[in-house]
C-alpha cells in the first residue's frame, strides 16, 4: 500500500495503491493520477525437498505483485515523498520500486506519525512503510512502479485452504478519468496440479476457476486462468477494493 506526503506545502498529501485508510485532502494537490493497473500471480514457488516418507515434494506458493501509477504534476514544482505501508499481518518477502525505469533502492523505516494515527483510525496497524522521496518538475508525467513478493496463508477456520487478499484504492487525486485495472493469474498454480501437467480444454476454466477458488468482489471477468476487474468511477474521490482470493491447499 503506498502513500505520498507532499512535502513543499504544509498540507499533507495521502494516495493510497493497497490499503483502504481514511481519505486525507489529496484533491488539493496539483499532482493528478491518469491511470493505476495491478498485476498479481499465484505462483507454485519452489518445491521443499522430498523428506522421509512424503508422497511428493510440497510446492511454497506465493503471489508476485507488480503495480503501476501514472501521475501528471501542474505547473510548479512539486516534492513528493512516498510510503509504501507494510501490513504487519502480512509484510511483503521483498519490494522493489523504479521511477520511469530508473530503479529506486526505497527505505523500509519506522512509520510517520501521520500513517501510525491513519492506522489506528481504520484498525489497520502500522509499524513500517517502504519510503521513496521524489521530485516532480512543472507538467512532468511519471511512472511508479511497485513490485513485491507475498506469502500465502492457511484459512484459520478451515485449516486445508490457503488465502491471499490484497486492497486497491484510488484516494482523491486531481480529478481525471483514469480507469483502475486489477489482474490476478492464477494459471501457474493450477497448471502444477500433477494430473493435469498441461492446460485443460477452454471449456473447463470456468470449472476450475468456480470449483477450485472463492474469488471477491463478485463482477470479475475472465479469460483463461487470468481474471480482472476494472473500477472506473471517477466521480468519486474515494475508492477502495478488497481483493480475496481462497483456494484448496492440493499441494500439502
Amino acid at each position: 500500500m503506498s502513500t505520498a506526503n507532499l512535502l513543499s506545502k504544509e498540507m499533507t498529501l495521502f494516495f493510497f495503491l493497497i490499503g483502504c485508510f481514511p481519505s486525507a485532502p489529496a484533491h488539493s494537490s496539483s499532482v493528478r493520477l491518469l491511470s493505476e493497473s495491478a498485476y498479481a500471480q499465484l505462483s507454485p514457488g519452489e518445491r521443499l525437498p522430498v523428506s522421509a516418507g512424503a508422497p511428493s515434494p510440497q510446492l511454497i506458493p506465493h503471489v508476485l505483485y507488480q503495480e503501476d501509477v501514472v501521475l501528471q504534476n501542474g505547473h510548479q514544482r512539486t516534492k513528493l515523498r512516498f510510503y509504501s505501508e507494510e501490513d504487519p499481518a502480512n509484510p511483503p518477502l521483498w519490494l522493489r520500486v523504479w521511477e520511469n525505469e530508473r530503479p529506486v533502492p526505497p527505505l523500509r523505516e519506522a512509520a510517520p506519525e501521520e500513517l501510525v494515527r491513519l492506522g489506528e483510525r481504520s484498525g489497520n496497524p502500522v509499524l513500517y512503510a517502504w519510503t521513496i522521496p521524489t521530485v516532480f518538475e512543472a507538467d512532468e508525467i511519471k511512472r511508479i512502479r511497485i513490485r513485491a513478493e507475498y506469502p500465502v496463508h492457511p484459512v484459520s477456520d478451515r485449516p486445508r485452504n490457503d488465502s491471499f487478499e490484497i486492497y486497491f484504492s484510488h484516494w482523491g487525486w486531481q480529478p481525471s478519468n483514469s480507469e483502475l485495472l486489477f489482474q490476478f493469474d492464477l494459471a501457474p498454480l493450477l497448471l502444477a496440479i500433477p494430473c493435469l501437467g498441461h492446460s485443460p480444454t477452454p471449456t473447463l476454466f470456468p470449472w476450475f476457476l468456480s470449483s477450485w477458488f472463492t474469488i471477491r468482489p463478485f463482477g470479475y471477468a475472465s479469460r483463461g486462468f487470468t481474471v480482472w476487474w476494472r473500477f472506473r468511477e471517477p466521480e468519486e474521490k474515494e475508492r477502495c477494493e478488497k481483493i480475496s482470493l481462497e483456494w484448496y491447499a492440493w499441494y500439502r
